[in-house]
């Protein structure tokens, strides 16, 4: 009998979605599988509306996303707000999961960690809370508590906080990040990618993008690599930012070598065209780059949740931080004159990223016993 699993998300950015899918993807026919957004279905002002306040802070109003985290990084403060969260969502909560009667919860996002563990204890139920982490380093008191039955953690440095802030060690298992079958599955080569794309073949190709909400200086980057790499040619992806979208595609001189796209669904084709990639220090996109061994320049982070993926990016050797104008173009242009005509690929799934872990995360879902059974771990 399939394992009914209901993964527990929010549209704050792409990354929670995105990595549900990833893991849906791989369960394939082996589970029947749901996604349900706690935050929008609260229907609690202001919470239900998590997703548009999320665009508001990336998209120039970092200086209040990290106060909020600030104030809010503590077991303390979290789980004050999130008891006040349940109890007054508590009846939608509970039509949402009745609705669907799970095996497994599955949650991919902080706030909600802890009010499906209430709920699960108040109403006595069999399904263990299994909580997918999607920071890579700045790990947030949100997503740590000891109530939650199991731990899979992306990286090394995320598990480290998870046992210091005290989850038991049976329950932290190190799974790696859930990175969709798209990008681990065998890819064109960069030529054939760009062919697809209608693309210059032989031109030296930066991809751009600034994770689902778009937000971020990307008109800037843009005029950047036009200055210091004309030859380049620039893939630019401006998610659900429509007015972004509009302002680049409207500008008096048109670029032949620009390409416009809003929230796309081929990243991964996006990605084995390019040369290099120019983003923002969000972790579904580190993850992704890395699976096409691409390098990134990382020109800034939505805050204090995404400040210490730059460290990762740098300590692994997975590309370099340009956070002043016009570093990003010019370190564009370099690269683009060591690499021009090298082939770095990598189109064999068994050479594909250390740090994916979307099988290992499927695995451990479809084996999971139920609350009373005992838990993998502990981790490595």
């Amino acid at each position: 009998m399939k394992k009914r699993i209901l993964f527990i998300i929010s549209d704050t950015g792409g990354g929670h979605r995105s990595a549900a899918n990833a893991i849906s993807a791989e369960l394939g026919m082996d589970a029947e599988c749901k996604m349900a957004d706690l935050l929008r279905g609260s229907g609690l002002p202001g919470i239900r509306n998590a997703p548009e306040i999320y665009s508001y802070f990336s998209a120039g109003h970092i200086w209040l996303h990290n106060l909020l985290f600030r104030l809010s990084d503590s077991r303390f403060v979290m789980d004050l707000v999130s008891g006040l969260l349940y109890r007054m969502a508590r009846p939608r909560i509970k039509k949402m999961v009745d609705e669907f009667g799970p095996d497994i919860v599955v949650v991919i996002h902080p706030l909600a960690v802890r009010p499906m563990c209430y709920h699960r204890d108040s109403t006595n139920a069999p399904w263990p809370v299994v909580t997918v982490v999607t920071d890579l380093v700045s790990v947030h008191a949100s997503w740590i508590t000891k109530e939650a039955d199991l731990y899979l953690l992306p990286t090394c440095e995320a598990v480290e906080i998870a046992k210091n802030a005290g989850v038991s060690p049976d329950r932290i298992h190190l799974s790696g990040f859930p990175v969709h079958s798209r990008f681990l599955s065998t890819q064109p080569d960069r030529a054939a990618a760009r062919q697809l794309l209608g693309i210059e073949r032989n031109r030296f190709t930066v991809l751009i993008t600034s994770g689902g909400a778009g937000g971020g200086r990307v008109k800037e980057l843009v005029e950047e690599l036009e200055n210091e790499c004309p030859e380049c040619t620039l893939l630019v992806v401006t998610g659900r930012n429509a007015e972004l979208r509009n302002r680049l595609s409207n500008r008096p001189a048109p670029n032949k070598n620009l390409r416009i796209y809003g929230f796309v669904d081929n990243m991964d084709l996006l990605m084995a065209a390019c040369d290099i990639i120019v983003t923002k220090a969000g972790p579904g996109t580190i993850m992704e780059a890395a699976t096409f061994a691409r390098s990134l320049i990382i020109t800034g982070a939505v805050g204090l949740q995404e400040a210490g993926n730059i460290d990762f990016v740098q300590s692994n050797n997975l590309g370099t931080y340009c956070p002043k104008r016009g570093d990003a173009g010019r370190e564009s242009a370099r690269l683009s004159s060591e690499t021009r005509g090298v082939e770095k690929s990598v189109t064999n799934p068994e050479e594909k990223s250390q740090f994916a872990g979307t099988r290992n995360i499927a695995k451990i879902l479809l084996e999971l016993p139920g609350r009373t059974g005992k838990y993998p771990g502990p981790a490595g």
